[in-house]
C-alpha cells in the first residue's frame, strides 16, 4: 500500500463585529465541516465575551461571523443586549 494523500480541510475565517469595529482572524482556521465551524464559533464567542473589559451596552450589535474560503458568510452568532426598564 502506497502513502496516503493528505486531504486538505477547508479554511474558515472568523470575525467579530461590535458596532463599527471589526476584528479579523487573518489566517483562518482549517476545520472539517459546518458542525466543527459552529462549535468553534460558539466556544470562541464564549471566551471572547468572558474576556471583555467593558459591558455590551443595550442596543449595541455584537456578532461572531464565519466566512468560507471564498469569503462568503456561512454562520453567525448574535448577542443582543436589552434593558427591560
Amino acid at each position: 500500500m502506497g502513502p496516503q494523500k493528505a486531504v486538505r480541510m477547508p479554511r474558515y475565517f472568523f470575525m467579530v463585529r461590535e458596532g463599527d469595529y471589526t476584528s479579523y482572524h487573518s489566517d483562518g482556521i482549517e476545520l472539517p465541516d459546518i458542525g466543527a465551524v459552529q462549535l468553534e464559533a460558539t466556544k470562541s464567542t464564549g471566551e471572547l465575551l468572558r474576556e471583555l473589559d467593558h459591558p455590551i451596552e443595550a442596543g449595541s450589535d455584537w456578532r461572531m461571523e464565519v466566512a468560507d474560503e471564498a469569503r462568503r458568510p456561512i454562520f453567525s452568532l448574535h448577542v443582543i443586549a436589552k434593558c427591560h426598564q
